[in-house]
């Protein structure tokens, strides 16, 4: 079988963390045989054409390296066009993308085009694919809040022969807006490295213990809720220290507002490579994921932790409460609330035995739904049905 796979985000180097789980599909969908060509956006520094573990992979241009800024932000859905520097690229980011697309289809003729994110990739491929999935992520279902996005999406989906989600909260969500779409709509979770982040539960914790925040530094992240809540838990003198681990247009005004709160000790890093993040989350006592409103799809940054040997607190919305289990593989408080959020922190920090009950819990769990060979090869059981359709 011919694949095509068409993403604004897909691994720049060893491990870039950006769509790696895209990459998993990828790679063992080559492994199994399958000839797989991957199209995503180039950026500076980046190989236009190479091959890895099977897979090939074009990076189209779309402009100088200067201006090569729209993907790879993990913030093209929520506002990236903001800077000045990508609304002047994004113009031609779309028409270089919908061309190298329709490239690829009448060069290759591919048998199924799997298009990860339904804009920008399902809605520049949807002309043109004969057979088309589309996996929704989580960014682009809240775009469908937008009246004017859902035309759009719409469009796709009626075109597309299949459409995935990461989550049961997602799904719903899209059937919500369109009812129509159930019969063809699956549930596929997103395919996580476990060999590799196993490896993290041998990392000894730090002292202080760390409570770790790794992500994308977005307000919808909650990011400065997390912040006033360790605020709370120094004024009771609970010993902890707060790793914040990841970048984004919040940054300054997170660390101003650590400022404010006292917090002069929070270590900040910018993203890190794939490898070396289960080191990160099994040095960690807590991984949090404090995300606010209906925007995060799932939240594998609980996945990966759970793999590492973490304990790990989520606040109860989008699709959070699928891995964390309250008081079973994890704790969940309420969205953007600070104090439920310090008393989870507090509990977990102050009983180790809950603590490692709920991680090792969690750990079987998220190994029996997102271990890398068994979520991926439901989406090659996918590709195989879409190819006799």
């Amino acid at each position: 079988m011919k694949l095509l796979v068409v993403t604004h985000n897909y691994p720049r180097f060893g491990g870039d963390p950006s769509g790696a789980f895209v990459a998993r599909i990828a790679e063992r969908a080559a492994a199994k045989g399958g000839t797989v060509r991957v199209l995503a956006p180039h950026t500076a520094g980046a190989a236009p054409e190479e091959a890895i573990r099977g897979v090939s992979i074009r990076r189209f241009r779309y402009g100088p390296d200067r201006l090569e800024k729209v993907a790879y932000t993990g913030d093209l859905h929520r506002g990236s066009l903001r800077s000045p520097l990508v609304a002047a690229a994004f113009p031609g980011f779309v028409w270089a993308f919908r061309r190298a697309i329709r490239q690829e289809i009448r060069t290759r003729a591919p048998d199924v085009v799997h298009a990860h994110w339904w804009l920008p990739s399902g809605l520049l491929a949807s002309g043109a694919a004969r057979r088309l999935l589309v996996t929704c992520h989580g960014s682009d279902v809240a775009l469908l809040a937008h009246a004017v996005f859902r035309p759009l999406a719409a469009r796709v989906f009626r075109r597309a022969v299949g459409v995935t989600t990461v989550s049961r909260f997602l799904a719903a969500e899209l059937i919500a807006r369109f009812p129509w779409i159930q019969p063809r709509l699956e549930v596929l979770p997103m395919p996580v490295d476990s060999s590799l982040f196993a490896t993290g539960r041998s990392q000894p914790k730090r002292t202080p213990p760390v409570i770790l925040f790794a992500g994308n530094l977005v307000p919808t992240k909650g990011v400065d809720v997390l912040l006033q809540a360790v605020a709370r838990l120094r004024a009771e003198n609970v010993s902890c220290r707060l790793r914040i681990l990841g970048e984004g247009p919040s940054e300054p005004g997170l660390r101003d507002l650590a400022q404010r709160l006292g917090l002069t000790d929070v270590e900040w890093s910018p993203f890190l490579p794939q490898d070396r993040m289960p080191a990160e989350y099994g040095a960690s006592t807590i991984t949090v994921l404090p995300s606010r409103g209906r925007s995060e799809g799932l939240g594998l940054t609980l996945v990966e932790a759970l793999l590492a040997g973490s304990a790990v607190v989520g606040s109860a919305v989008g699709g959070i409460p699928e891995v964390v289990v309250d008081r079973v593989t994890g704790l969940l408080v309420r969205n953007g609330d600070a104090d439920d959020l310090a008393g989870a922190l507090r509990e977990l920090l102050q009983d180790p035995a809950l603590r490692n009950r709920l991680s090792d819990a969690g750990r079987v769990f998220v190994t029996d739904i997102y271990g890398a060979d068994t979520a991926a090869d439901a989406f090659l059981e996918l590709y195989a049905r879409t190819d006799r359709r």
